[in-house]
């Protein structure tokens, strides 16, 4: 069997310092605010709907994918589809009510609608998930990595912070989201290639492959179960898959940015649209390259000796059975996921920082090129923060599961307090408070007094918050005229006219 080679590493080493060097290309010394954290809000569409799904595709999901179908079937990829049925929900909302608004973060939106307590404890709340989950997403694959590669867990996670950092904290947005297409195509050239050895390398061919899945059961994607324990139901898949799709997309500052970094309403319609053509077959890709890996292994069932866990089965193929060189090829594209998500993730850290805090609470009446500078310094502190807090990821312990519980507690309550805040005008701020811990608390309910899916968690948790909180808001005199001003949506494609934008930028 072949092993991880010098070559393997030569192609990894050449990967990372190609991507470094196409990110800081884009380094300007006098950049605006606008420019540093908005690409000057000049990025195309196509760009931008690429760079929101290597955002959100991490190591872990290129690995767990491929895992969950090697092990189980296709049914956890029905999710996918949850995605086009809230596009169309959120270009009809959302997109042209925040292209309207002219904003740096979501949560500047929160402050002029509820006040700046809001803002800055939604900013905070993001911030604070935001590094664990960057800190989580270098850690979980570095270790596979390790294992299989026999490099040691401290240098892959030191070489993505480092590189990432360097690039991001020169080139800003841009470097950000151009990187990200760099390292999407990556990704999907390496899973392709994983697909392609592996389906086809079997006497009989594809006809035999597909024999042996349907066998095992490994092309089943349809389960109408309605227990809502079962966690791949088609039902959980796309109710639950709706909001945690539509979460992001609507208050997720690291998702969000982007859409504002486009030139036009028509560009970040065109953004979503294309992130909901491509979420689909790319999920499919995923999965389905764990069930051609379970083909192969079902052929070869000696060649799995050595194998760690059924999660590092995409790196364990990659390095014991593709040519030298392809199999680093597939490293440098796990890495590439990774780097995606850490790229994303201290961009959209640095912009929340910096306008949330540093400029709305210390320094307001700065210079555009002194806010981008004070980024340039925040993002090599938070690439800096989180490739440390990944090196002690190991000692958190049941920090992973702790963080997923957390999210899910979050995501639809969140959800729920900008849906109140664009939708109604009866809604203030101590009703969406008062809503939004409602929402919380009953996720925490069924968490811990159910065994249902935890696709369900975040529609429990936006359906209390929705309730609660547009109730308890006749518990206090409604909002006055002026605050809700162009700041609630109209049923039509255009909101009322907004405000004008904030000073200093």
């Amino acid at each position: 069997m072949k092993g991880f080679t010098a070559l393997d590493t030569l192609a990894v080493a050449v990967y990372l310092m190609a991507v470094a060097a196409a990110g800081s290309s884009f380094y300007r010394r006098k950049s605006t605010a606008r420019e540093y954290f908005l690409g000057g809000r000049r990025v195309s569409w196509l760009p931008a709907g690429i760079s929101i799904i290597a955002a959100d595709l991490s190591a872990i999901s290129v690995m767990g994918s491929p895992a969950w179908g090697y092990q189980h079937n296709l049914e956890l990829a029905m999710s996918a589809f949850a995605l086009p049925l809230v596009a169309v929900l959120y270009i009809r909302v959302f997109v042209p009510f925040y292209s309207s608004l002219d904003l740096y973060t979501a949560y500047e939106y929160l402050e002029r609608r509820f006040g700046l307590a809001v803002r800055l404890g939604a900013s905070g709340l993001f911030q604070i998930l935001r590094s664990v989950h960057v800190s989580l997403a270098l850690y979980a694959p570095s270790l596979v990595i390790s294992f299989v590669t026999d490099l040691p867990v401290w240098q892959c996670v030191l070489c993505m912070g480092a590189f990432t950092t360097f690039y991001a904290t020169l080139g800003g947005m841009k470097a950000v989201i151009w990187t990200d297409v760099i390292q999407f195509f990556t990704v999907m050239s390496g899973i392709a290639l994983v697909f392609v050895m592996s389906a086809g390398s079997l006497e009989g061919g594809l006809a035999a492959a597909y024999r042996t899945a349907l066998e095992g059961g490994r092309l089943q994607f349809l389960n109408l179960s309605t227990d809502p324990a079962y966690l791949t139901s088609v039902w959980a898949c796309l109710i639950g898959g709706a909001v945690l799709y539509l979460a992001p997309l609507a208050t997720d500052q690291a998702v969000l940015q982007r859409l504002l970094a486009t030139r036009s309403t028509e560009d970040c319609r065109r953004s979503v649209v294309l992130q909901s053509a491509l979420i689909v077959p790319v999920n499919f890709l995923l999965f389905g390259t764990g069930v051609a890996l379970y083909v192969f292994y079902q052929s070869h069932p000696g060649r799995l000796a050595g194998l760690p866990n059924p999660d590092a089965i995409l790196p364990f193929f990659a390095v014991r059975e593709l040519p030298h060189g392809a199999s680093g090829f597939i490293i440098a594209a796990i890495l590439a996921a990774s780097m995606a998500v850490m790229s994303a993730g201290i961009n959209s850290l640095t912009t929340a920082t910096t306008v949330d805090f540093y400029q709305r609470v210390f320094r307001p009446s700065e210079t555009p090129q002194h806010y981008a500078w004070v980024g340039r310094i925040g993002t090599a502190c938070w690439g800096a923060g989180v490739t440390v807090l990944a090196l002690f990821a190991g000692r958190l312990g049941e920090l992973a599961l702790a963080y997923n519980r957390v999210s899910s507690v979050i995501s639809g309550p969140l959800l729920g307090v900008f849906l109140l805040a664009i939708l109604t005008r009866r809604a203030n701020s101590a009703g969406v408070l008062a809503g939004s811990a409602a929402g919380g608390l009953a996720v925490i309910g069924v968490m811990n007094g159910t065994n249902w899916s935890f696709f369900y968690h975040g529609v429990i948790g936006l359906a209390v918050t929705l309730l609660a909180g547009y109730l308890a808001s006749y518990a206090a005199p409604p909002p006055p005229e002026h605050q809700t001003r162009g700041l609630v949506w109209h049923g039509s494609a255009r909101p009322e006219a907004s405000r004008p934008r904030v000073a200093g930028r």
